[in-house]
């Protein structure tokens, strides 16, 4: 798998430093798969979490980087080292790396970039300090996971499926909240595709009903539905709970059977643990978080969303290293990787 994702996206890290995450899981493969595409060399910063142990993760890492002929261009780091990101040319926003603050930035040299492993719409200023990058010329651009390259479109839609068999689905009907096209359009073309009736409720006029009316469609229809998932990554508005465009208690009044799959979006998640429904996952995260993720189908859908970073960040470190401004190179990458800007003021080309 790594040596075809390598060959897949012609990654070519070749004289490039990188600094990423060490981890355990599928993101074990991270490091070592950065190190098999010719990286001079590769730092993974871990620590001890509920995933698991740092010394684990360092021992599991490097056996297969051995196994791999790559172990002698990793090194585990268990705190953040800014000597190793001082050196560094290419910085990922990986897990234990992050906040990407001020401390992180300002030791890093001018030519580093900091490609995103995931789409720019995602960006929360809680743990990125994307002005201060800008301020110090450091380029951060996301990766487009629509692009040919690394069409993740079709793992979301899989996502979807393997979510509500989980839940018990039987063939009856879905309701679906949220937005297009990422995630919700994959979502119910793929469920469509095989046959499952969708009503897909949305803040736009692209889905079946808008948000605003879906309360007065689940009073007089609500029990014919066998699964809601929740899939909004966009509007902040409350779906689910008091206040919300539908209340839970209502819910469980019309349709006490209902099983609700949340792969994101602003809900109440301790009035659904109350509320005696079936939900998935057990873990719901605030709104702007992904409660439910790719990660669950396996190796692939992450490493493939990984390698597609690596390669924003190859044509990003290249064209820094070239001397060409951050907007100009920004221009070169966005034509030349699967890479995505900002909109609006954050943007690098306005």
């Amino acid at each position: 798998l790594l040596l075809g994702l390598v060959k897949q996206f012609n990654l070519d890290l070749t004289g490039l430093t990188v600094y990423t995450e060490a981890a355990s899981g599928h993101y074990l493969f991270t490091p070592i798969l950065a190190a098999m595409a010719g990286t001079e060399f590769v730092y993974g910063q871990t620590r001890d979490s509920h995933f698991g142990f740092a010394k684990d993760i360092e021992n599991n890492t490097l056996e297969i980087a051995q196994m791999m002929g790559v172990s002698n261009r990793i090194k585990i780091l268990t705190q953040r080292s800014h000597s190793a990101l001082a050196e560094s040319d290419i910085i990922t926003n990986s897990g234990f790396v992050r906040p990407i603050d001020e401390d992180l930035i300002g030791g890093l040299k001018t030519s580093a970039v900091i490609p995103l492993m995931w789409e720019t719409w995602e960006y929360r200023e809680s743990d990125f300090d994307l002005k201060y990058c800008k301020k110090r010329d450091i380029l951060v651009l996301g990766t487009n996971e629509r692009h040919p390259a690394c069409d993740m479109s079709s793992y979301i839609g899989w996502l979807s499926l393997k979510l509500i068999f989980e839940l018990g689905f039987d063939g009856g009907h879905v309701l679906v909240l949220g937005n297009a096209p990422i995630p919700v359009g994959p979502i119910v073309e793929y469920m469509r595709r095989v046959n499952i009736d969708v009503t897909w409720v949305s803040a736009k006029d692209d889905g079946d009903l808008r948000y605003e009316e879906v309360y007065s469609h689940f009073q007089s229809k609500g029990a014919r539905y066998d699964v809601m998932i929740i899939a909004e990554h966009e509007n902040s508005l409350l779906l689910l709970g008091r206040d919300g465009i539908l209340d839970i208690e209502m819910i469980r009044t019309i349709n006490p059977d209902l099983k609700i799959g949340v792969i994101c979006g602003n809900i109440n998640a301790e009035e659904l643990e109350n509320s005696g429904l079936l939900y998935l996952p057990k873990e719901i995260l605030p709104f702007g978080y992904i409660s439910y993720q790719t990660y669950m189908l396996g190796e692939r859908p992450v490493l493939n969303l990984y390698t597609a970073g690596l390669k924003v960040g190859e044509a990003m470190a290249r064209a820094r290293l070239k001397g060409l401004s951050p907007r100009d190179s920004a221009i070169y990458v966005l034509k030349n990787s699967p890479a995505m800007d900002f909109e609006g003021e954050l943007a690098w080309v306005q």
